[in-house]
């Protein structure tokens, strides 16, 4: 198994904690954690990822749409959106950004076990 270092964008600190705990828990790793769109275009450059989980919605106007829009632009990384958000527009605009994967809050292990999988390959 490839081990990753995954950055974490998600402004809930429970699900962000188990998050944390369930990728630690598949042999992975967390090499960062934002909360913010800001945060997270300060850090990620710097943090070493091989991907980035992402949640839609983030304190601040900008969301985590924003934030792939970033890495596309700027990174080139691999990401995946998880999110509650059900809003066909939301999940459309969220697709054209070439997510991995789009993930419904809560994750559960099985289902993050299995998309990481597919891009440890």
């Amino acid at each position: 198994m490839i081990k990753l270092s995954i950055f974490l964008v998600e402004d809930d600190a429970l699900i962000a904690a188990s998050l944390i705990h369930i990728i630690a828990s598949l042999g992975h790793t967390v090499c960062g954690h934002a909360q913010t769109y800001d945060e997270a275009i300060e850090q990620l450059p710097a943090a070493d990822a091989d991907l980035v989980i992402l949640d839609i919605m983030l304190k601040g106007e900008k969301t985590g749409i924003d934030v792939a829009n970033f890495i596309n632009a700027n990174l080139h990384l691999p990401f995946i959106i998880q999110s509650s958000i059900s809003s066909f527009d939301v999940m459309l605009e969220a697709r054209k950004t070439g997510p991995c994967a789009i993930l419904k809050k809560p994750v559960s292990k099985a289902l993050l076990q299995t998309s990481l999988a597919i891009i440890a390959v």
